[in-house]
């Protein structure tokens, strides 16, 4: 059973099953974990994306320190997750002027 989301995720939730309704595919999956790791907390990532893939919470933290260290995806598959992302009005801007 996937772990509780925090209210605050809910919503990312929602959008990230419009954006993968079959499931969060391979090629996209540490790109997304990348994209996404400046805008979570590293727990609150791993329980929104164990609620949409079959893997444990445990594991996919592992899964973003990667992405975000050792495997590290190329710049183009994250500007690719990006654009995805942007097309469902996803700001990934930083609004901290």
């Amino acid at each position: 059973m996937p772990p509780e989301l925090h209210a605050s995720s809910v919503g990312a939730l929602d959008l990230l099953k419009g954006m993968y309704p079959t499931g969060i595919d391979e090629a996209d999956y540490l790109p997304l974990l990348a994209v996404l790791y400046e805008h979570f907390s590293d727990r609150n990532l791993a329980n929104l994306i164990s609620n949409l893939t079959p893997k444990d919470s445990d594991v996919v933290l592992n899964d973003i320190y990667a992405a975000v260290s050792t495997k590290r995806p190329s710049p183009s598959a994250i500007e690719q997750v990006t654009k995805k992302l942007e097309k469902l009005c996803f700001s990934l801007k930083n609004t901290d002027d």
